[in-house]
């Protein structure tokens, strides 16, 4: 943390009292696309996130700046200035927390300096956003002495996501980076909100995150298309189920009334939350069993679901897996929207050490991009450092 503190008085020209926070990103393992469904998850807090350090004010000013974004410079703002703007870039999620803190009507009485530090990948799939949001939900929660629950933060994060940032994110995000657990990952019921954490290693297998490198911007893309997609096909079914959410559905239940979906786009987006659920209650019984073959299946389904049936992967994801697979990973799949970012490869240790040289050299070859890889460790939640 020194180079940082050190950053801190360079930016703002003093070090008075100092608090430093980390927020993890997060991998999904399984259980995609259904977190707004009512779905099971199945994610994980990673050691990759972002850093933040902070010194409150005696006014009501914020000042923020990133060393990932220092082309930006120092962005002020005051408690009576919040709005969205769009030239305000990374820090407009800084800005949607505080003034959803101020919305609720808790007494922030006076502002903070904030250094941002992050060594996610942006635009990657791994969270940045909400690792961010928690950052500063976890760090106004602390500095001002709010005693909120974990919980409460990521519904408070995730409500700034929807409506601030106006991308409309499940809850599986923000509630992993404030509840995760070392070397764990959280079987999450995204209705109630009720966790169980499994160990998340198998013996003799790492698990590798594969970044495409090709740009998405999850707001903009198909992300909340799929959304209304899954709300039309709730309609369809709930005039022959009374479920809640699709997930409450099984694959059986729903071919019974397939031929009620006038729509085939819709019933294949309604399939692909169906059987993913299903997917993810088997996976956690593979993983207690520390059975690697059998998860490393439902990964291998899971992306194929989310390629021809949710129809969120593309050239580039597809081709990343493809080369882990043929490189030796006995599983792979996209891991958080899709639309490019990451995947991730559950890899025997003995075909780690090349790993990233072959599957990157395939990948190039018939992208002309370069992939990017970590080995990535299962962490804590966001917490003081």
């Amino acid at each position: 943390m020194y180079p940082l503190i050190e950053k801190f008085q360079e930016i703002f020209g003093y070090q008075k009292s100092l608090f430093s926070y980390f927020s993890p990103g997060r991998v999904n393992l399984i259980g995609e696309h259904i977190d707004y469904n009512g779905g099971l998850v199945f994610p994980a807090a990673i050691h990759l996130g972002t850093y933040g350090v902070f010194s409150l004010r005696e006014d009501t000013l914020f000042r923020f700046f990133s060393m990932n974004f220092s082309n930006e410079g120092l962005i002020t703002v005051s408690l009576e200035d919040l709005d969205y703007r769009k030239e305000h870039g990374w820090a407009n999620y800084v800005k949607g927390i505080i003034l959803e803190f101020k919305n609720r009507g808790f007494q922030l009485n006076c502002g903070f300096d904030l250094l941002i530090y992050g060594t996610l990948p942006t635009a990657s799939g791994l969270s940045s956003s909400a690792s961010i949001e928690l950052l500063i939900s976890y760090a106004i929660n602390e500095l001002f002495q709010l005693k909120l629950s974990r919980q409460y933060l990521a519904l408070l994060s995730q409500h700034v996501e929807n409506h601030y940032m106006g991308m409309h994110c499940g809850i599986m995000d923000q509630l992993v980076i404030a509840e995760g657990k070392k070397n764990r990952a959280l079987l999450m019921n995204t209705a109630t909100l009720e966790i169980n954490d499994v160990p998340a290693r198998f013996s003799g297998y790492e698990w590798v995150i594969m970044n495409t490198n090709y740009p998405r911007k999850t707001t903009d893309s198909k992300y909340n298309e799929r959304r209304h997609e899954c709300h039309l096909g709730l309609k369809i079914v709930q005039k022959h189920y009374p479920v809640h959410y699709l997930c409450d559905l099984t694959s059986t239940q729903l071919e019974q009334i397939k031929h009620t979906f006038l729509n085939e786009t819709i019933y294949r987006r309604v399939r692909h939350a169906v059987t993913e659920q299903e997917r993810t209650l088997a996976s956690k019984n593979a993983m207690e069993k520390q059975d690697a073959c059998a998860f490393a299946k439902l990964l291998d389904l899971s992306h194929e679901s989310l390629k021809t049936d949710y129809e969120v992967t593309g050239f580039h994801l597809d081709t990343l897996v493809e080369a882990a697979k043929s490189i030796g990973a006995i599983g792979a799949r996209v891991t958080g929207a899709g639309f490019g970012g990451c995947a991730i490869a559950l890899v025997p240790e003995e075909k780690v050490k090349d790993f990233s040289y072959l599957v990157g050299q395939i990948y190039q070859e018939k992208t002309g991009l370069k992939a990017d890889f970590y080995f990535v460790t299962f962490e804590n939640g966001v917490h003081a450092i």
